[in-house]
């Protein structure tokens, strides 16, 4: 689809141009060819040569300052997580032991916390999925937070603690919907003890008669045994990008590399466009085409946890401070440099507007998602989503993804005409 946005002295004219990529078109204020780079001396930045040894491109300065300061800082922070999650003085390693005596329920609530912090290390990389993290068909990704692209296989997984409980479990040959945080949270938080399997399934038939205490004890064994997996996933991550093992950062801040990974890094951005308003609001609430249900609650990121809306919060933090660069140079400075520094504000204030609104919310995500399915009252959230300032919502996340909505429809317009990049070629156009 053609749409025309005017933003003084620049028309903004975007069509699509290949099979994969929709690629907006940008003319310059003064109607000449388009400035890449640095307003004042239009180079282009994707193949620039430095105009001086101590100014760098104003691309290559994004992907330095964000792949030093923030990249490389969340992937530490989430390797450090998850070693201490599963570490043999982990309080998850405690509440394991701790099952079935006096100390059980403190343990249970302090891993509860400990799996949220995990969650949150998680969520605040989502937004940052480039490089080894992500290539080759996404298997290192996936054995942290396969979310993105499956479904938990809970019946599997049923089935895998009854394997691992009698030495029969390899998990290198374990799809990647019984692996990661959905798998973990799903072991450790989920208080309903019975199997998801159908009756006719052998390894689960004698599941149901066990004592609690016994099936705590073996989901217990086998979340920390996907925690390490998980662990160390996160660790290969973190050691591809250090510059004292795989050096990542040192290609990702080359200059012969600026194009590709400038495009790179704005398509995670785009996170929040297909997971954080898609996947995370608009199919669970039945908002989208993907869902053809009334909603589709099964699909609810953290159901056990609780914490989908506080994951969207972090999604919305992660994305915020990338766009900004933190303390540093970042797609918000391109674009002010561009000469639009509204847009630059209008992103923040409506990315702040969607944070604020998820972290009012009082009901869960799930819970929201089952009352609207009771009330089978649809229109009360399409006109929320469609309205999310205007009406007081009966259901706000609703609202909420209305919210998230504006963001992406900045994202998918002005964003990547200002910035000079495509829009990644897995984000179609809205179908909700």
């Amino acid at each position: 689809m053609v749409r025309l946005i005017f933003i003084p002295a620049l028309v903004l004219l975007l069509g699509c141009v290949d099979q994969t990529r929709d690629v907006a078109e940008a003319g310059s204020p003064s109607g000449q060819a388009a400035v890449t780079g640095s307003p004042s001396t239009g180079t282009n930045s994707a193949t620039a040569v430095q105009s001086n040894a101590q100014e760098l491109s104003p691309k290559l300065k994004v992907l330095t300052n964000v792949g030093e300061n923030i990249i490389l800082p969340a992937y530490q922070l989430l390797r450090d997580e998850a070693a201490s999650f599963v570490s043999a003085e982990s309080v998850v390693s405690e509440y394991c032991a701790a099952i079935g005596t006096d100390a059980e329920s403190e343990k249970f609530t302090q891993t509860l916390t400990r799996l949220e912090a995990l969650g949150d290390s998680i969520q605040a990389v989502e937004v940052m999925l480039v490089g080894p993290l992500v290539a080759g068909g996404s298997g290192l990704h996936n054995r942290i937070h396969p979310y993105s692209e499956f479904s938990l296989a809970s019946c599997s997984l049923d089935q895998a603690v009854v394997s691992h409980t009698d030495g029969d479990y390899d998990i290198e040959i374990r799809a990647s919907n019984q692996k990661g945080f959905p798998a973990i949270e799903y072991l450790l938080a989920n208080t309903n003890l019975e199997h998801t399997c159908p009756a006719q399934v052998p390894a689960t038939q004698k599941w149901n008669d066990l004592a609690a205490q016994a099936q705590k004890t073996q989901r217990c064994n086998l979340a920390l045994t996907i925690a390490s997996d998980l662990s160390l996933a996160a660790q290969q991550a973190y050691d591809a990008w250090s510059p004292a093992n795989g050096n990542y950062l040192a290609e990702f801040t080359a200059e012969e590399n600026v194009g590709d990974n400038f495009q790179a890094l704005s398509d995670a951005l785009f996170y929040i466009e297909k997971n954080t308003k898609s996947r995370k609001l608009t199919v669970p609430l039945g908002l989208d085409s993907d869902c053809s249900a009334t909603t589709c609650g099964e699909l609810v990121e953290s159901p056990y946890l609780g914490s989908s809306l506080r994951n969207i919060v972090k999604n919305l933090e992660t994305f915020l401070l990338v766009f900004g660069g933190g303390e540093g140079f970042g797609f918000d400075d391109v674009i002010d440099e561009a000469g639009f520094p509204e847009v630059s504000r209008r992103f923040r204030d409506q990315v702040l507007a969607a944070k604020s609104s998820a972290e009012a919310n009082t009901a869960t995500l799930a819970e929201q998602v089952q009352r609207l399915q009771a009330s089978n009252d649809s229109r009360s959230c399409v006109n929320a989503f469609a309205n999310p300032t205007s009406i007081e919502a009966d259901f706000p996340a609703c609202a909420l993804a209305g919210l998230v909505k504006r963001v992406t429809d900045d994202l998918k317009i002005d964003f990547v005409t200002i910035v000079e990049v495509s829009i990644p070629g897995n984000v179609q156009s809205d179908n909700d």
